[in-house]
């Protein structure tokens, strides 16, 4: 090989090695649970949310909250709405189908829900990170617990949740294309993370600022349904606040919540 062809090799492989050197040291995003992507704000599916609504994250009626609760139905939802009814205060399941407990063992829990004025909405059939499935996967989950609910209380949720609160482009496209609303939250009391630590959650709901918020939480975990709900409750009837549903703190009306 002539010499300027040797060089002109040698310059290009150092190029080419510093070249993947450099990517290589770039890190990978990482995605946290119950937390949607911290770029999210970047993505192009964002662009999309403005033009369709958007994700609902605030109320808009005026001194409310509204407690909204994933993961179940589970053993302790009952309670959960025990307590709720002693206190006068509705709130909004979003639930699954097979996650933690089994939609049909607690089909009696989901009835009483909507028969005593919660909300019900969705979270999926069994959790499964939306973004991380093709879309006729996403179409099942979402028609698989669809179809649980109707068979269960008559009808099909409007309001759905992502697990994890993970969305990107494809996602909101087939949600929005088939008539659901995205909900995530403004208040995020991490029950999950620190179960036994009821002080940390109620915090966030401190550092709140006032009224206007959806909370997250799960009744999946006895501590939150024994503990963190009671106080959270005194917290926002001690401010004035009403607790309400999703759809009442937006202002709609029950018959819009669902469609047959």
């Amino acid at each position: 090989m002539a010499p300027f062809f040797r060089l002109a090799s040698t310059v290009a492989a150092a190029l080419l090695s510093a070249t993947l050197i450099q990517a290589s040291a770039i890190p990978a995003p990482v995605l946290t649970p119950q937390s949607s992507n911290p770029g999210l704000a970047k993505d192009e599916h964002f662009e999309i949310l403005e033009k369709r609504g958007g994700v609902i994250t605030s109320c808009r009626v005026p001194g409310t909250i509204a407690l909204t609760f994933d993961d179940g139905p589970f053993a302790y939802t009952n309670r959960l709405l025990n307590i709720l009814k002693d206190r006068g205060v509705k709130a909004t399941f979003f639930v699954n189908g097979h996650n933690i407990g089994d939609i049909y063992h607690y089909d009696w829990v989901v009835k009483r829900a909507y028969r005593e004025g919660h909300q019900i909405a969705s979270h999926t059939w069994s959790h499964a990170d939306l973004t991380s499935l093709s879309y006729n996967q996403i179409n099942t989950q979402m028609v698989q617990l669809d179809n649980a609910l109707r068979s269960i209380i008559g009808v099909r949720p409007i309001y759905m949740r992502p697990p994890f609160g993970n969305l990107n482009s494809a996602v909101t496209e087939y949600l929005d294309d088939h008539g659901y609303k995205i909900v995530k939250w403004r208040v995020d009391t991490n029950d999950w993370a620190h179960p036994h630590n009821i002080d940390a959650s109620l915090n966030a709901y401190k550092r709140a600022g006032g009224s206007g918020f959806i909370a997250l939480q799960h009744d999946t975990f006895e501590s939150t349904v024994n503990d963190l709900v009671p106080r959270a409750i005194d917290y926002a009837k001690g401010r004035g606040w009403e607790l309400v549903t999703v759809g009442e703190c937006l202002g709609v009306s029950q018959d819009n919540w669902y469609r047959s």
